[in-house]
């Protein structure tokens, strides 16, 4: 069972992927996200990057579709989207589904190819999702960056979304990687 502390925060989630704030995620909010990334980067809808873009997130809808939206309505509403996660976070098999999806947006948002996600693009992730200023998001990325290097690493990257939705220390930095959730 989820933790007040999990829902918190995974309710947050949704809102961030709740992209026209109708309380429903459907495939429309999953395109207007790639569509953010195509503006953002000025991407080309036939470019190789936006077709990747495009097709990671359709695949992730799918997904979440068939795993979360048990009334077959075409969306999955908050209820739905706390259900998927708790059966996410209580399955031990998961783990392997989660690190594949963190991997998927860490290759997603460093867009430099460096292995890393650097404070200029984590202000993007930040622009793309509606999350919050530069201010916002470089008072946070100091949070995760633990040794100071302007960098998160992959590895790193992977531990703060892990402590994201396993943690139930308020004071876990993972618990930011999102934004603030309260």
């Amino acid at each position: 069972m989820l933790t007040e502390l999990q829902k918190k925060k995974l309710t947050y989630q949704f809102s961030i992927f709740d992209v026209d704030k109708n309380g429903f995620l459907e495939k429309s909010d999953f395109d207007k996200i790639v569509n953010g990334y195509a503006e953002t980067y000025n991407l080309s809808q036939d470019s190789e990057t936006y077709q990747y873009l495009s097709s990671t997130y359709a695949k992730r809808w799918e997904g979440l579709a068939k795993e979360a939206d048990t009334n077959a309505d075409n969306k999955v509403s908050l209820d739905e989207w706390l259900s998927y996660q708790d059966n996410l976070v209580n399955d031990p098999k998961s783990d392997f589904l989660w690190l594949k999806i963190a991997s998927m947006f860490h290759e997603i948002q460093d867009v430099d190819k460096d292995g890393a996600i650097s404070l200029e693009e984590y202000k993007l992730i930040y622009k793309i999702h509606g999350i919050g200023d530069d201010s916002l998001a470089a008072e946070i990325f100091s949070k995760l960056d633990f040794d100071g290097d302007g960098k998160i690493m992959k590895n790193d990257h992977l531990n703060l979304v892990a402590d994201f939705y396993l943690s139930n220390n308020p004071e876990s930095p993972g618990n930011l990687f999102f934004g603030p959730y309260e």
